[in-house]
């Protein structure tokens, strides 16, 4: 089945809303804000639907345009995993007395998904086009962005590096577009 233009220009749209979203995480993050659990499930499903939409499109742009294979897996286990990490941290917010008891689950699978994104970002750097000039800035900064991630010190920089990886991946839905 062919990519159609609209759904890739639609994949770029949502790259830039997970940017933006990635960016209020950020700011709440900074300024200490303590969000309503209305705002924290509205950005997770947010998060999440941009997320599996974008790689969904990801892999189907590797697949077919460019017969590039290598990162499927990587795609479904992160597509997973973030199923998987969305859904505990909603049942938390749901259960307090199951925050408590997840959160050191949670921040070892949200590790160890940052570096399986980290290996996905290097395998990347594989394809045999240059993703119309932004293949290595899209890898260097999802690189970047999960070895910050994953640091879980360095989070608020993660996020912003995180957020312009985003925008490149929204750049490269565009251009594909075209």
């Amino acid at each position: 089945m062919p990519i159609i233009k609209e759904q890739l220009n639609f994949a770029g749209w949502l790259s830039f809303v997970s940017a933006f979203v990635t960016f209020i995480v950020f700011i709440m993050t900074i300024k200490d804000v303590t969000e309503t659990k209305s705002i924290k499930v509205l950005l997770t499903f947010i998060s999440l639907g941009a997320f599996i939409y974008m790689f969904m499109y990801l892999r189907r742009l590797f697949n077919i345009r460019f017969k590039f294979h290598d990162v499927d897996k990587y795609i479904s286990v992160l597509i997973w995993g973030n199923v998987f990490l969305s859904v505990l941290n909603l049942l938390s917010l749901g259960y307090s007395e199951l925050e408590a008891s997840l959160m050191g689950f949670l921040v070892g699978a949200f590790i160890l998904l940052q570096i399986i994104y980290i290996i996905f970002a290097i395998r990347i750097l594989r394809l045999p086009d240059n993703l119309f000039g932004l293949l290595r800035p899209f890898s260097y900064t999802s690189i970047a962005g999960g070895i910050c991630l994953a640091s879980i010190i360095l989070i608020p920089i993660g996020f912003i590096v995180s957020s312009v990886s985003d925008i490149i991946l929204g750049i490269i839905f565009f251009r594909a577009a075209k």
